[in-house]
């Protein structure tokens, strides 16, 4: 059976996994033992589930943390509004209130939390690697079938309005491009939305690249597409952190996408193309890409080497352990 798993349900089955090669007990259960060592991490927002059961540890004396993860950034809560306003302020923000920390994974989302949540501790620590996959780039273009004087762009995640499909289909309906590019889309989303995309695709077919419509991938399949493609695109609204990115840059691919994310600055120096979310601004950093050849092998595998140096799970879950441990010293 097709494993139908997420990047940010991958991140944090790799960080139980690596907590527990450093001796950490972790469970599922709703009904934890009492005691000193006992902490609960909260992953989302809008469950009400959560809230109950967050009032049921805090009468246990159990602490626990959340981690939003963009739930409360200003393009999510914007994003039905009217439904979100009520229920944070009858539900949530008694729920940020009582936790004993919020985790943000970057510097701008720990920021905006200090709006929802003031006088809260909140603390920054990043996601890490969702897998073991490196630089292949020759070989995963031989599986796809991918020629090897093909420009292939790669958008690969949630087909949804906020993740910017649009604005790449109309930057490159308005950009020279070279020729043998290609496009590849990889996802799915809500059916009006993705049939008004392939509309939009059909009518400017002529100024569009060679685009295939992939559909969703799962698990180690998704591996192949980013490292085959010259570059990964993800013109976003918003993300509080960009885990696709992150995946592009383990294996070696650069990434186009934008300042609404973390990533801005560590790929503005050689690692990427940062641009606003605007079809302009799209196309003026298609323009830059098809400027430059498309990069070698030791360029990739430098690209790989940072990204597993910084964000390689071994490195991280000690930080998050460390954490942890301070949350519960606070409450001895």
């Amino acid at each position: 059976m097709e494993q139908r798993v997420g990047g940010l349900d991958s991140a944090i089955q790799s960080l139980r996994g690596a907590l527990g090669d450093l001796g950490t007990a972790i469970t599922d259960d709703s009904q934890p033992a009492e005691g000193g060592d006992t902490l609960v991490h909260f992953h989302g927002l809008w469950q009400p589930g959560h809230a109950r059961l967050a009032k049921r540890f805090t009468a246990r004396g159990i602490p626990y943390i959340v981690s939003p993860h963009g739930m409360l950034e200003p393009w999510a809560w914007r994003h039905k509004w009217w439904k979100k306003w009520p229920y944070f302020h009858f539900i949530e923000k008694g729920h940020l209130a009582r936790a004993a920390a919020l985790l943000a994974t970057a510097k701008p989302e720990a920021g905006r939390l200090q709006k929802f949540a003031p006088g809260q501790r909140i603390e920054t620590l990043p996601l890490g690697l969702t897998g073991t996959a490196r630089p292949d780039y020759e070989k995963a273009r031989e599986r796809l079938g991918w020629k090897p004087e093909e420009r292939v762009l790669l958008y690969l995640s949630r087909i949804h309005v906020k993740k910017g499909l649009d604005l790449l289909l109309e930057a490159l309906a308005t950009t020279s491009l070279p020729p043998h590019t290609r496009l590849i889309i990889v996802g799915e989303g809500g059916r009006d939305y993705v049939h008004s995309l392939k509309r939009f695709a059909q009518r400017h077919a002529s100024q569009l690249p060679f685009t295939r419509w992939v559909g969703p991938v799962w698990g180690d399949a998704r591996w192949a597409y980013f490292q085959g493609a010259d570059l990964f695109c993800l013109p976003t609204h918003s993300e509080n952190f960009g885990l696709a990115v992150l995946e592009a840059c383990q294996v070696g691919t650069p990434a186009l996408t934008t300042t609404e994310t973390p990533w801005a600055e560590q790929l503005s120096t050689g690692r990427g193309y940062i641009c606003q979310p605007t079809i302009d601004s799209v196309r003026q950093s298609l323009a830059e890409f098809f400027r430059q050849p498309c990069w070698d092998a030791p360029k990739r595998v430098a690209l790989s080497e940072w990204a597993h140096a910084n964000y390689d799970w071994q490195n991280l879950a000690p930080r998050y352990l460390a954490f942890y441990e301070s949350i519960l010293r606070t409450r001895q």
